[in-house]
């Protein structure tokens, strides 16, 4: 059974180019909190399980498009469907630990621990969006919004996200024009020799942050090198 689409929220800053926040698996937009955007934000409401196009109903709505879509790893992929769906509402892609497609045997492990021991899964999980490269961004992230999640995450949300994972792929034809593709040079869950290669074939600008994990948009130089023009 499918989950209905996200719902949206505006948060007015200072004005300016909107930024779409699309964050990964078994986390809301809270995750990018660290960044400290300067200008308005757009987040959904809770976790993204998947496809995003009830996003283009409520930028119209808003009349604030085009934005610039912020996608880390499952949001990666929603933001490309979404920018390859809606070009006109797009003006910019930055797409964080993305990689061609996850392999279906590594979901479906995933999914048995989930069914198994589902504390266990996504302290796990979460352990390696972070180590060995983030330590200090890991530590602030066990002592706010790890608790959080494991109260707040249903088994819906987060098997929907898998099934989603398990059949989504990203292949140079579906990179927008002009995207920034941010990769942790220790990223554990996104190898990035498989970024590299999806970023040459694709001809796509490619930023590798050597003491970055998979959270890469929480390191220092993101905002300056990826965001700002």
């Amino acid at each position: 059974m499918k989950l209905p689409l996200p719902d949206w929220q505006y948060e007015r800053r200072n004005g300016g180019r909107p930024v779409v926040l699309l964050p990964g698996w078994a986390t809301d937009a809270r995750i990018f909190d660290g960044l400290n955007l300067p200008g308005d934000v757009i987040r959904p409401c809770g976790l993204l399980t998947g496809e995003i196009d009830s996003l283009a109903e409520f930028l119209m709505k808003q009349g604030c498009a085009p934005v610039l879509l912020l996608g880390w790893s499952l949001g990666g992929f929603a933001a490309a469907q979404f920018a390859s769906r809606h070009p006109a509402l797009v003006e910019r892609v930055v797409l964080v630990g993305i990689r061609r497609r996850y392999p279906a045997g590594q979901i479906e492990e995933m999914r048995q621990v989930l069914r198994e021991d589902r504390a266990r899964c996504l302290a796990g999980f979460y352990r390696q969006c972070f180590l060995p490269a983030q330590r200090e961004d890991y530590r602030r992230f066990r002592a706010t919004l790890e608790p959080a999640y494991l109260a707040e995450c249903s088994d819906a949300e987060l098997l929907q996200g898998l099934e989603y994972l398990e059949t989504v792929a990203l292949e140079p034809d579906d990179l927008p024009p002009g995207v920034a593709i941010v990769h942790g040079a220790r990223d554990v869950i996104a190898p990035v020799i498989e970024t590299r290669r999806l970023a040459g074939d694709a001809g796509a600008i490619l930023h590798v942050l050597p003491g970055a994990g998979h959270a890469a948009f929480l390191a220092e130089e993101f905002l300056s090198l990826c965001l700002e023009r």
